[in-house]
């Protein structure tokens, strides 16, 4: 009788299995990934640390928005200071974009994005600093300005801290600073225009945001929660 052919597995391929369900558990898409998502927050965070050799994992973690997954890595730290301990560079800034992007207003649990505007806001609180780590658009700065809750007061945290980094944005131009390039002036006008509709209780944002921007989810709807396992001794 013949052997049975069993195949067989390299380094690589056994790796790129792992990776897949890594990749699997952070996207948090049912209640057991979400549970392992948790899991592997806490130990990135309680083992290894926030460092400059591990921080792109952290990114992901956060891009998940999971309410649950955010908590155990923010802990009792404050969100908007979360990524402060390490060097800004271009990567972070770009990432931090990427998300603003593509996730909608309000469907993103706030303290992720307060995590993502701490960063932004340590960045340019020398505004020339910021734009040569990473050069604005005012498209960036639309989709800054598009999680602006308006329902809420300028108090909000999350408002109160994009608030801040519009304003920052907005101080690239100022009259005793030489005159910057027209790139550069559209995007300090664009932060400071969303911040004084904002703050103009007759204004509305789609006065300064284009209204497809503006469409906004619920970040209660899309959280999965975890599903912990019952253990048996």
């Amino acid at each position: 009788m013949a052997k049975a052919a069993w195949p067989l597995w390299s380094d690589t391929e056994i790796d790129a299995l792992e990776l897949s369900y890594l990749n699997d558990i952070i996207q948090c898409r049912d209640g057991y990934s979400t549970f392992a998502a948790m899991g592997f927050a806490y130990y990135l965070v309680n083992r290894q640390g926030l460092t400059p050799d591990n921080y792109p994992v952290f990114f992901r973690l956060i891009e998940s928005g999971n309410p649950w997954v955010i908590d155990a890595l923010v802990g009792d730290k404050e969100p908007a200071k979360f990524l402060g301990s390490i060097q800004p560079n271009t990567f972070m800034l770009r990432e931090c974009f990427r998300m603003l992007t593509t996730w909608k207003a309000g469907e993103i649990y706030p303290k992720a994005l307060e995590i993502i505007y701490g960063l932004i806001t340590l960045c340019y609180q020398v505004p020339e600093e910021g734009y040569r780590l990473y050069p604005l658009t005012v498209t960036d700065v639309n989709n800054m300005g598009k999680h602006l809750d308006k329902s809420k007061n300028q108090m909000d945290p999350l408002n109160r801290t994009i608030l801040t980094t519009l304003d920052r944005i907005a101080s690239l131009v100022e009259p005793q600073k030489p005159m910057p390039s027209e790139e550069i002036k559209d995007v300090a006008l664009q932060a400071n225009n969303i911040r004084g509709k904002f703050l103009d209780m007759t204004k509305q944002l789609n006065e300064a945001i284009p209204d497809i921007l503006l469409e906004r989810g619920n970040y209660e709807d899309r959280a999965v929660k975890p599903i912990v396992p019952e253990i048996r001794v």
